[in-house]
């Protein structure tokens, strides 16, 4: 099991130093969240909660800070030597897939190819509209998008003409030394689908009892997938990630469980989530300390 610390709602002033400490302490890697903005109104939209609102917003007196996903891995990756860096999920279909392609490819270059792309469909339509994207079609989109983000950082002449988008011939420079793994969120089967064609799935506030299903579902999916040569080209030959995170963070016992279903990855909790939407650095610095001591080493120990 690989165990990463999300840093969404992370003070910025505080970044870096909570970067250098987790390559320190031995995480995989560092997560963060991705929105544009936070709208003054959003209803009721997001899917993993029973009464439609995020965990993590209290209500309208607090924005939590969302930095630029792929800035942020770029300048993290300067601070830390083997750390990984992963948007937990960037809403992809709420963007230009030629800007998200440089974008990507250079934090790739700059960062040693430590970047991940976890990718999603977004649930808020309100920043759609805010930019002018089509929230009807952002799933169909996003299939081409990855298609063209791809190719964009093979470095070679591309040229795509799909439903969706039309690019005339071009190429891209730098682009990433190796492929930049290409990870998908979402529980619904379209999510399923797609993440069994690429390299891994992201899953977030679960039961256990919840997760059993959608992983094994999710396995099924990877290896049709395989047989039918449908995986995204170059993700059949790598390892297939399962992250997952439940709505309570499971003791040893529970993270053996997740190991045996087939979850490969999962993360520490933002602070928020513990009910510290502001703490110190020196506060961050003691639970990661703890939690790379008791799970990290803990479970390295009880699985042998």
């Amino acid at each position: 099991m690989k165990f990463w610390q999300s840093v969404h709602g992370v003070e910025p002033e505080q970044l870096i130093d909570v970067a250098k400490l987790a390559d320190a302490l031995g995480f995989e890697g560092i997560t963060c969240g991705d929105h544009l903005v936070k709208p003054a109104d959003y209803g009721k939209s997001y899917l993993y909660s029973e009464d439609g609102k995020p965990p993590w917003d209290p209500g309208p007196d607090w924005t939590p800070p969302y930095a630029d996903p792929w800035i942020l891995g770029a300048v993290l990756a300067q601070a830390t030597t083997r750390l990984r860096f992963m948007p937990y999920v960037y809403v992809l279909p709420m963007r230009d897939p030629v800007m998200v392609a440089k974008q990507t490819a250079t934090a790739a270059f700059f960062s040693n190819d430590r970047i991940v792309m976890g990718v999603g469909s977004g649930w808020l339509e309100e920043e759609f509209r805010l930019v002018g994207a089509d929230w009807k079609t952002r799933g169909a989109r996003m299939d081409e998008m990855l298609e063209i983000i791809a190719r964009l950082h093979g470095g070679r002449d591309v040229e795509f003409h799909g439903r969706h988008y039309q690019i005339p011939a071009c190429r891209m420079r730098p682009v990433p030394r190796r492929r930049v793994p290409v990870m998908i969120g979402g529980h619904s089967d379209a999510a399923l689908r797609r993440a069994a064609c690429h390299d891994g799935w992201l899953g977030v506030d679960y039961e256990f009892d919840e997760l059993v299903p959608i992983v094994k579902k999710l396995l099924a999916l990877r290896r049709e997938a395989i047989d039918a040569g449908r995986c995204a080209a170059g993700a059949e030959a790598g390892p297939f990630e399962v992250f997952a995170v439940l709505k309570r963070f499971p003791d040893l016992d529970g993270l053996r469980r997740m190991a045996e279903l087939g979850v490969t990855m999962t993360q520490d909790y933002a602070w928020f989530y513990k009910g510290e939407r502001t703490s110190t650095l020196a506060r961050k610095r003691e639970t990661m300390e703890r939690f790379a001591q008791d799970v990290i080493a803990g479970f390295g120990r009880a699985a042998g």
